[in-house]
């Protein structure tokens, strides 16, 4: 693969990457001449690589929720009223082996810590993803939105 079409990859893998509890399109707005140019040339590969991250964020995304409710349900149960979640955006960078294993996961920024902890066991918990495209190692950044969380179980 020649320079400027790895740079054109990286490239596309930044504007790809992202993920929320909600199901959010990750695909980015045109915010310049130059945006809207370089996005009449997705190839079958960049669609695929979208199609594995959407995948990849999915997953992720339902571990996040999962861990929220849990620690919902364990606290209201010790305070014995509705609890609030630590809510914002948090991103993380994590590193997938071509079998799908996560091997390692650095938070890139954090609403808060908290949020930061969940991002991180919600990505260790969802391995083994499935294996990436193309049989080579990758390392995607996953981006998490905790919106305002309704206090109680499931908003009850």
């Amino acid at each position: 693969m020649s320079r400027k079409a790895v740079v054109a990859s990286l490239g596309l893998t930044a504007l790809l990457s992202g993920c929320a509890v909600s199901n959010v399109s990750t695909y980015p707005g045109p915010s310049s001449a130059q945006a809207v140019q370089n996005t009449s040339v997705v190839t079958q590969q960049d669609r695929i690589l979208h199609s594995y991250m959407m995948q990849v964020n999915q997953i992720v995304a339902g571990q996040v929720g999962r861990i929220r409710a849990e620690q919902e349900r364990t606290a209201m149960k010790r305070a014995g009223h509705p609890v609030t979640l630590p809510t914002g955006t948090c991103r993380a960078v994590a590193v997938i082996l071509a079998d799908g294993t996560v091997v390692r996961a650095e938070l890139a920024g954090c609403s808060s810590e908290a949020l930061g902890k969940i991002e991180l066991a919600a990505i260790h918990a969802a391995s083994p993803l499935p294996p990436t495209p193309f049989g080579h190692n990758a390392s995607i950044t996953i981006g998490t939105i905790a919106p305002n969380a309704t206090p109680g179980v499931d908003g009850q």
